[in-house]
């Protein structure tokens, strides 16, 4: 009798015996997707269930821009005297793999930027938040050993920094900050594909980006008698190609990325549903760039990368529009490191 009460038994007792260990905590989360350790190997969403936190920083000392036909130029003088422009970004951002196929991400810069020029005696400088960027990727086909993704990326940036530099009624010496915004509105689409071939990868991507007008304070309408006027920067169109091969636990990338831009418009709001009738085209305001990314990325554990990284501009555009880097950036290196960190 008592061995039939335990083959009865039995069954009962173990599954109460896999469901007390399902539910131990501190445990790896089921619902999560599989990721590779290696950056090589992963696709270009972060998969579902998973949550990252970046924290990185950007540095740019500027002592030189681009001039219109897209020679370099420079601030100094013949005795290394002139304007240095000092652009940093401290950003926090957020990813996270809501389904299977889809992530979305926000990203929130600030900005330290400051302006000094021995010759003039001027030292100007400000701080606050910049544009944030929020996004939605959608992967379309993802395939592994080896890695193949294809996604769609919608994104769109919202103005949230400040964009006035402060009154120009008693001339120039009363401007005494900067603008950390366009004031504008952009919302972009990009297709991306990622194939890897062994211990290589190579990403490509093409991003179309609109960027609507908006009435800023920067905008000055002198002939309307009004101190506010409506700016449209230009839209962009990107291309980028990011081979990159893995070194055991190291990541060595060299994204080449080219942009190109439309010309900006500058004006007075008009009546009806598109306001943009009155906008007046800004002559030489368009143009194209060409970047050189070379990175490192350190695969330290499964939820924990350092990645490293410095933008090295090949050609540019004059500073029609400084001091928006995202629209003319003046000529210089960009360091950048970030710290990645994932469950």
């Amino acid at each position: 009798m008592f061995a039939v009460a335990c083959s009865l038994l039995a069954p009962l007792l173990a599954r109460f015996a896999v469901g007390t260990a399902e539910a131990a905590g501190f445990q790896a989360k089921t619902m999560r997707a599989p990721l590779a350790t290696t950056d090589v190997e992963r696709g270009l969403i972060i998969g579902r269930g998973w949550l990252e936190f970046d924290l990185g920083g950007d540095y740019k000392e500027a002592t030189g821009y681009w001039g219109a036909d897209g020679t370099a130029q420079t601030f100094l003088d013949d005795s290394g005297h002139g304007a240095h422009w000092l652009y940093t970004t401290e950003r926090a951002g957020l990813r996270y793999g809501i389904a299977r196929r889809a992530e979305l991400y926000l990203n929130v810069p600030f900005h330290y930027v400051n302006l000094k020029n021995g010759l003039l005696g001027t030292d100007t400088s400000a701080f606050g938040i910049g544009d944030p960027k929020m996004g939605w990727k959608i992967e379309w086909l993802r395939k592994h050993a080896p890695t193949s993704s294809v996604i769609t990326d919608l994104f769109l940036k919202v103005p949230a920094g400040g964009e006035s530099p402060g009154t120009f009624i008693g001339g120039p010496n009363t401007v005494s900050t900067f603008p950390l915004s366009t004031g504008t509105l952009d919302v972009g689409l990009e297709l991306a594909g990622k194939q890897q071939l062994g211990p290589m990868a190579v990403t490509a991507g093409i991003r179309a980006t609109h960027k609507f007008s908006g009435v800023t304070q920067y905008v000055i309408e002198v002939e309307q008698y009004q101190f506010l006027g409506r700016f449209k920067p230009g839209d962009e169109l990107r291309l980028r190609l990011d081979p990159e091969v893995q070194l055991g636990p190291v990541g060595v990338s060299a994204e080449l990325a080219y942009a190109a831009r439309a010309q900006a418009a500058m004006g007075t709001t008009s009546g009806g549903i598109i306001p943009d009738q009155h906008l007046t085209p800004i002559a030489g305001s368009d143009g194209w760039s060409l970047d050189l990314t070379p990175a490192l990325t350190a695969n330290v554990t499964r939820g924990f990368d350092l990645v490293a990284a410095v933008d090295i501009p090949l050609r540019g555009e004059d500073l029609t529009f400084f001091p928006f880097e995202d629209l003319t950036p003046t000529r210089g290196l960009t360091y950048s490191a970030t710290l990645e960190l994932r469950y």
